[in-house]
């Protein structure tokens, strides 16, 4: 009986340190779910099916600011990206030899992410605000125009 008892116990504690494993191992997981959000956590704004979003809002220059653009609707949708600067007379296209256009195909959660480079022989040069400019053509025709949310370029 004392055999059987110590088989028992170790069979328990085995079976204990696996529970605890197996908690270790739902715990990585949910810290490998915030992997994802050092890539795209920043703001994001939906229109018509359409939504945009930031990586980040805050970038030093030679950093790239990545744009991730999902097309929800039942159809293909074309959309162009330019970028605006904050003057103080208020908000105004800005030359940064940008301009990104793509089709997104028709689909549920159909995504692609694309970038503007910062700093020298970047789309932009110089530290500021910024934001970027959507518009985004159905297959109706009708245009819809979003913007980002502001994003600071520092030195």
């Amino acid at each position: 009986m004392k055999t059987f008892s110590k088989v028992v116990l170790a069979g328990t504690l085995a079976l204990g340190s696996l529970a605890a494993m197996n908690v270790e191992a739902l715990k990585a997981h949910a810290d490998g779910a915030s992997e994802y959000c050092r890539y795209i956590c920043g703001p994001k704004e939906t229109l018509n099916n359409f939504t945009i979003q930031l990586s980040d809002t805050k970038y030093r220059l030679g950093q790239n600011i990545i744009l991730r653009a999902t097309n929800d609707n039942p159809y293909d949708v074309h959309y162009t990206a330019s970028f605006e600067k904050h003057y103080d007379t208020g908000w105004d296209y800005y030359d940064a030899d940008f301009h990104y256009g793509s089709l997104l195909p028709a689909g549920t959660n159909v995504y692609e992410d694309f970038d503007a480079a910062t700093g020298n022989g970047g789309a932009i040069s110089e530290p500021g605000t910024y934001r970027m400019k959507i518009e985004v053509t159905h297959a109706d025709g009708h245009i819809d125009t979003m913007y980002t949310a502001p994003i600071t370029l520092a030195n």
